[in-house]
């Protein structure tokens, strides 16, 4: 019997999905509606956690990264920069995700790349 080899193909994996965000554009909690015209207060210390810097979004390995990550938000909390959400939540973290794009944004102060699989934003005009 005869042994039948099959050929390596290597399979193409193409680039991660990358949507833009403003990292200092209006953003409001879903939950208590609490709103910061100057953008989310978390974003602008670094992230320990992915050790991501001031003023760029979170950023995890595998993508998927449209909300700071819970280390960032307590940091915040704990320097006065944000408060407790008063929305019914179990850990009292603001619900402010980011608005994505498809395209950067000419008239963005600090608009950023972010690696996502996610879609573009309903609610981006």
């Amino acid at each position: 019997m005869r042994r039948h080899y099959l050929p390596y193909v290597p399979t193409p994996r193409g680039r991660p999905p990358v949507r833009w965000t403003d990292t200092q554009e209006p953003v409001s909690c879903r939950k208590c509606n609490e709103h910061w015209e100057g953008g989310d207060p978390a974003l602008t210390i670094a992230c320990t956690g992915c050790n991501a810097p001031a003023h760029e979004p979170c950023r995890r390995s595998t993508g998927g990264n449209e909300r700071v990550c819970a280390c960032r938000d307590e940091a915040a909390t704990q320097l006065g920069l944000l408060s407790r959400c008063e929305g019914l939540s179990w850990d009292n973290r603001h619900v402010k995700p980011l608005m994505l794009r498809a395209a950067p944004v000419p008239t963005a102060l600090m608009c950023r790349s972010v690696r996502t699989g996610a879609p573009v934003s309903r609610f981006v005009p």
